[in-house]
């Protein structure tokens, strides 16, 4: 587990920990004070002593063909407020860049209307 920086929302730290998901070994990004686990029927939920929400998945936006938000991504986007992504189409032929910003809700959305001026690598 490590600190990658603070949370957007509150004074709380943004740990990294590896978690297994639906038998895939990915990242979780969140918020010290962001606290969840399991109820009586097994719904994972925030626990009582849990003051934000703030939790990233490392494969967030494996929907638009990206892998995997690394570390470095996660410091940056504490960081700046935003980083630049790289995306795939369906059949990941054509890229694109889009920026990322935090969500409170979400822990990471992407900006589709806003044009990423320069491509980053």
């Amino acid at each position: 587990m490590s600190i990658l920086g603070k949370c957007p929302y509150c004074d709380g730290s943004v740990i990294s920990k590896k978690i297994t998901v639906k038998g895939k070994n990915i990242k979780l990004y969140s918020c010290e004070n962001s606290k969840k686990e399991y109820d009586e029927s097994e719904q994972y939920v925030f626990t009582a002593d849990s003051t934000c929400r703030f939790r990233v998945y490392s494969n967030s936006f494996l929907r638009y063909n990206k892998r995997s938000i690394g570390e470095f991504e996660m410091k940056k986007l504490l960081e700046d407020g935003q980083i630049v992504v790289r995306l795939h189409g369906k059949k990941g032929g054509n890229e694109y860049f889009k920026y990322a910003i935090p969500h409170e809700e979400y822990g990471i959305s992407i900006l589709w209307d806003e044009e990423v001026e320069e491509k980053i690598s």
